[in-house]
């Protein structure tokens, strides 16, 4: 990958952009409203560069610090939408285990880059 002009995945950074957005509309339009999920913090808008830098991460010791309107970006390093969504949900088998509100994420090394804890303030 040439530095100055990276090769990106577009049919990815599409796939990335588009899940994220019908993800934040789910939560949005039925499982907020349901009490399924307590906090929703929708990317929208975020989606493009998210995706983009997403795919920049992939050096063995890169590692990234996001916030809690990311989604798009820990799609594109290897979170699954049903992690993703059980994490919303406080459900065992999200990333923390039902530990958090489903948006503070962290996450080892993946297909690309370590995720550090990210903070609430």
């Amino acid at each position: 990958m040439n530095s100055l002009h990276p090769a990106y995945d577009w049919q990815k950074v599409a796939r990335q952009a588009l899940t994220s957005r019908a993800m934040d509309d789910l939560e949005e339009n039925e499982l907020t409203p349901q009490g399924h999920v307590i906090y929703q913090f929708c990317a929208r808008g975020h989606e493009l560069g998210q995706a983009l830098i997403s795919q920049l991460m992939g050096h063995p010791f890169d590692g990234a610090s996001v916030y809690y309107r990311s989604r798009p970006f820990l799609l594109g390093v290897g979170l699954t939408v049903d992690e993703s969504f059980a994490s919303g949900m406080g459900k065992e088998m999200g990333v923390s285990r039902g530990r958090d509100v489903g948006v503070v994420i962290n996450m080892p090394r993946r297909e690309k880059c370590t995720v550090l804890p990210m903070a609430g303030d």
